[in-house]
Parts: C-alpha cells; sequence; structure tokens
C-alpha cells in the first residue's frame, strides 16, 4: 500500500521537472504540465444497496500530464474523502446504523482530451483508485441492546481499534468530466468500489459508491 501512496506522490512531485513545450500550445489548454487543486461536495455511501447516500466534501490536489501531443493525459491526484451512510434493518428487532468514514485516496486516471478553444476544453477521465482508510465511527442501535444492556447503541473505531468494522484498505474504479476554462475547472466525478469493505462478514458486502461536484484551480 505505501508503494502505491509512493508512486502516486512521486508523479504530482515529478511532473513539473518532465514539463515540455509542445508547438501546439497556442491552440490547446492542454499542453503542458499543470498542478491541480480542487474540493467540493459529495454525494456517497459505504454499504448494501438500501443504505443511504449523504451529502460530505472532499478536497484534493492533482496533476494534468500531456501525453502523445496533448490528445491524452495522465491525472494522478491525492485525495481526502469524506463518505457517511445509514441505514436500518430488521429480524427480531430492529437496528440501525450511522457510520462515518474518512479515508485518503489515490486515484490514477487518463483522460481524453476535447478541445474548444485555446482557454478552454473538457476531458473525459477514467482509471483506477486506491484507498485507505484513516479514521471514523460506527456507531449501531437496537431495542435487543436496550432490553439486555439498559442501553441502546453501542460505538467502534471504523477502521482500526480492537474491533475494526471497516477494512481499511479500498480499490475501485473512477471516471467523469471536467470542464476547463482558463485556470478554472469545474469536475463531475463517480466511484465505483470494487472490494467488500466488512472486516467481520462476507455479507453484507460493503462497497463504496460516491458522486461529486468539486471546483478547483489549474495552474501552470
Amino acid at each position: 500500500m505505501k508503494k502505491i501512496f509512493a508512486v502516486a506522490i512521486a508523479a504530482l512531485c515529478a511532473f513539473g521537472a518532465s514539463a515540455q513545450i509542445s508547438p501546439y500550445k497556442q491552440f490547446s489548454p492542454f499542453d503542458g504540465n499543470h498542478f491541480i487543486i480542487d474540493g467540493g461536495v459529495t454525494y456517497s455511501t459505504i454499504s448494501e444497496k438500501s443504505a443511504q447516500y449523504m451529502p460530505l466534501f472532499r478536497a484534493g490536489v492533482g496533476a494534468d500530464i500531456p501525453l502523445f501531443y496533448a490528445w491524452t493525459s495522465f491525472c494522478p491526484s491525492l485525495t481526502f474523502e469524506s463518505k457517511e451512510f445509514t441505514y436500518t434493518a430488521y429480524d427480531a428487532y430492529v437496528w440501525d446504523y450511522d457510520v462515518t468514514a474518512m479515508s485518503i485516496e489515490a486515484p490514477l486516471e487518463f483522460a481524453f482530451n476535447i478541445t474548444f478553444s485555446r482557454k478552454a476544453g473538457m476531458q473525459v477521465l477514467g482509471g483506477p483508485y486506491f484507498g485507505y482508510g484513516i479514521a471514523g465511527k460506527y456507531s449501531q442501535s437496537s431495542d435487543l441492546y436496550e432490553q439486555e444492556n439498559g442501553f441502546s447503541t453501542v460505538e467502534y473505531n471504523t477502521y482500526g481499534g480492537d474491533n475494526p468494522r471497516l477494512n481499511r484498505f479500498d480499490f475501485g474504479l473512477c471516471g467523469g468530466i471536467r470542464f476547463i476554462y482558463d485556470f478554472m475547472m469545474l469536475k463531475l466525478n463517480a466511484e465505483i468500489g470494487c472490494t467488500n469493505m466488512n472486516a467481520n462478514e462476507r455479507q453484507p458486502a460493503y462497497k463504496g459508491r460516491s458522486f461529486s461536484a468539486c471546483f478547483g484551480l489549474r495552474l501552470p
């Protein structure tokens, strides 16, 4: 896991040193390397399909490294992601779950670049992401706890501790569309988790899902 993040950090740090000026620079906003800072809102969950999506936030830094005369780009990034889900399950008792999960993710996306003018363009992005959970709270409530123990809610650390509820490692696919005008940009993004993050059982399968909209700066 450390090697994955080391590669992402190295890509972010080294892209400026490898900048090359294309002879077509005056016609495209994608020629030359760029440093990206963005942040926005995300609508996300980590749970089974019945769980509610919750509005939270995300922020990150990244790079835009043009390839093949700026027709495509390599766009690695590091992002802070905040996800939350709530849902209710039933058997002989009612079970309520309220979970927050914060993680660092390393999306490694490739983009197809579409030029509108010298300052404006659009990128269609896609690729894998790797995530690592850093903090969160897992709250579980039931009338069974009230009957047996006199209290209705128990809490755990989402990641780590004596009884972690989610695996720290996450892997999935991400993609979206990024609109660019001069140094400003707007990105619409989606993530689909591919790994079961449930640390205790195979079912229910906890997989991340998120949709986000981020505004950012694209600096030379």
